[in-house]
């Protein structure tokens, strides 16, 4: 959203720039930091994407490419939560922040509001520069609050197929590699695409990044193929004991099971396009997807194959 006229506002520091225009943001450094951040971890891509149409969306830019962001839910009269506030960890000690609160505290649709509200666990000193403070009666004040939330709705979807007859239920496969930004993100969206309701792909890391490379995204697109619901997460954030395929992509270690585990262990040798250029990227993507769609014509002959 912009000002009431719709003319998006700016304002410009050098080579830094901070922009109401929802144009400018970009998708997957906004969804790649909130998806890790202690208040949104495992926000779904979709989940963002309506947050962000339904808000009053700021983006701060340096030499063009976005390295800070925040919204605020607003009737634009009376009430104001700002939420979602961060800048890269690289473009810290700036003063971009600041910047970007001076934006946001004089934006014209933010004037003359009865409350303007929000919540904060270590960011107290920036926002009472602004003029925040602890609520003065916080007994007046209730909540419904689920932390958990995207961790719970994914943890429904996964075992969402127990229970079923075993001719019916979806095979469930785990890919896993070290930073999870790359090749088992690659592999999880062409298993659940391709795989037509056979199986139930996720993927996690042994050191996982916590991001999604920027060029997986743009490699998958070029198929056709959204990444909307996956984020980089650690192998302790997923049911592995209860999976029954786990694929490992050519990690330098093989991929760590729980004792006991009874379904089958698969390791793929997949290069890492991990700081490569495009082009190898799409290298690694085209040879995921032909390991891939092995895969599911193996699964698909023997629905069996994760069992010993």
């Amino acid at each position: 959203m912009a000002t009431a006229d719709n003319s998006p506002v700016e304002r410009r520091r050098g080579e830094i720039l901070v922009s109401t225009d929802p144009a400018r943001l970009d998708l997957d450094v906004i969804h790649g930091f909130l998806s890790q951040a202690y208040w949104s971890e495992g926000i779904p891509r979709e989940v963002l994407e309506r947050a962000i149409r339904n808000s009053l969306c700021f983006g701060v830019y340096v030499d063009g490419a976005q390295v800070g962001f925040a919204r605020i839910v607003t009737d634009r009269a009376t009430f104001a939560y700002l939420a979602d506030v961060f800048i890269l960890e690289s473009h810290r000690g700036r003063g971009l922040s600041k910047l970007l609160m001076e934006v946001i505290m004089s934006h014209p649709d933010l004037q003359g509001l009865r409350r303007f509200s929000l919540g904060t666990r270590d960011a107290h000193g920036l926002y009472r520069q602004f003029g925040f403070e602890s609520p003065k009666m916080p007994e007046r004040l209730m909540e419904i609050v689920d932390l958990d939330i995207y961790k719970k709705q994914r943890a429904a979807s996964d075992h969402g197929s127990a229970g079923m007859p075993e001719s019916a239920r979806r095979m469930r496969v785990l890919f896993v590699c070290v930073g999870n930004s790359c090749r088992s993100q690659m592999a999880e969206a062409f298993a659940n695409q391709l795989g037509q309701g056979r199986v139930q792909a996720s993927s996690a890391g042994s050191a996982p990044l916590g991001w999604i490379a920027r060029d997986t995204y743009t490699v998958m697109r070029e198929k056709g193929l959204s990444l909307d619901g996956q984020w980089s997460k650690r192998l302790r954030d997923v049911p592995v004991a209860e999976m029954d395929v786990v694929v490992g992509m050519g990690c330098e270690v093989r991929c760590p099971v729980p004792v006991g585990f009874k379904g089958r262990v698969i390791e793929w040798s997949i290069p890492d396009p991990f700081s490569g250029d495009l082009d190898r990227y799409r290298a690694t993507r085209d040879l995921i997807e032909a390991h891939v769609r092995d895969l599911l014509a193996e699964i698909e002959k023997s629905p069996s194959l994760g069992s010993d």
